[in-house]
């Protein structure tokens, strides 16, 4: 069995700096589904990623890295149809960062369900996915099928929103594609930044994401309170405080934690249930959580800065 399996786009991120005065960008691989699977495989667990890049360089530099972390590269695809895409990163004086997207026609919109078998839903325990395989029609239709095809084969489904609005198209509402996907996930993650700018200041969906069959909704907040959110109760804890470098993966490393412990522990979509009532369960896993996002904010990079449990253990050894 594999404890998560990853859907969606893996890219280069151009990583800027400022060298004598000058502006130069280091490509790095990344890309949200990627780190998660990069995340779950250096903590311990077993991780894969499904989807496509393209047979260019950066391609082969992420197929590469993505094997050399762990991940299960198996069901990569590599096109000569269409190039990689690239998300040049650049860094505030806070470490938040700002993205600028070349991903017009790349080989990651092209993938299509039919491309993933059967027997690779079969043997995963959670399949997860992002918003970014939203933005555009036929890559959002996989999507949508993909994550039917796993609820049918017993996999939970995470959904991480990670808004980016540079990707979607002038013109396009995101909002109904997100919620859409959000209905059809059992965990469901949102940046309170996402909520408000998708949804308008103080927007509240636990209501009705719960109403949906969303299991376990999160809302985190930077270095606010964490809220977590399932049928008949609300958790929130307090992530640690930390001076943050580079909050590129930081997300994306909390969803690995989460991920990773509940791979670990929960056999299957049915049991998921039962973890979600015993007491102390939400609390210890969204506090791992956070303490992976956390050292992912104090490192550069992307897949370089998420953490192994040897890392976090010297970081904050009471966590382990």
């Amino acid at each position: 069995m594999t404890d998560v399996l990853c859907f969606g786009e893996a890219l280069i991120d151009m990583r800027g700096e400022t060298v004598s005065g000058r502006r130069r960008y280091i490509p790095q691989p990344g890309g949200a589904p990627a780190n998660v699977a990069v995340g779950v495989a250096r903590l311990g667990g077993s991780s894969g990623f499904v989807g496509q890049v393209g047979a260019d360089v950066f391609g082969n530099d992420i197929v590469s890295a993505l094997s050399e972390y762990g991940v299960d590269v198996s069901h990569t695809r590599q096109t000569a149809k269409a190039m990689t895409a690239l998300a040049f990163v650049t860094l505030d004086h806070k470490g938040e960062r700002s993205f600028a997207f070349y991903r017009t026609g790349t080989a990651d919109l092209l993938y299509e369900s039919a491309m993933c078998p059967d027997e690779l839903l079969e043997s995963s325990r959670i399949i997860h996915v992002c918003s970014n395989t939203l933005t555009a029609p036929d890559i959002r239709q996989t999507t949508f099928a993909m994550m039917r095809r796993a609820r049918e084969h017993g996999c939970l489904v995470s959904f991480d929103v990670n808004y980016r609005q540079a990707l979607w198209p002038d013109g396009e509402v995101p909002a109904p594609h997100i919620l859409k996907a959000a209905g059809m996930a059992d965990i469901v993650k949102f940046s309170r930044e996402e909520l408000e700018a998708l949804f308008g200041e103080g927007a509240d969906l636990s209501g009705d994401l719960l109403k949906e069959g969303v299991r376990l909704l999160l809302v985190s907040d930077g270095a606010g309170p964490l809220q977590a959110y399932s049928p008949g109760r609300k958790v929130i804890v307090q992530p640690p405080t930390v001076e943050a470098k580079d909050t590129t993966a930081a997300g994306d490393s909390f969803v690995a934690g989460l991920l990773y412990g509940l791979g670990r522990q929960v056999a299957d979509s049915m049991a998921f249930n039962d973890w979600l009532e015993k007491p102390g369960n939400i609390e210890a896993a969204l506090a791992f959580s956070a303490r992976c996002g956390a050292f992912a904010a104090m490192h550069y990079g992307a897949f370089e800065a998420l953490p192994t449990l040897p890392q976090l253990q010297r970081l904050v050894p009471e966590t382990i």
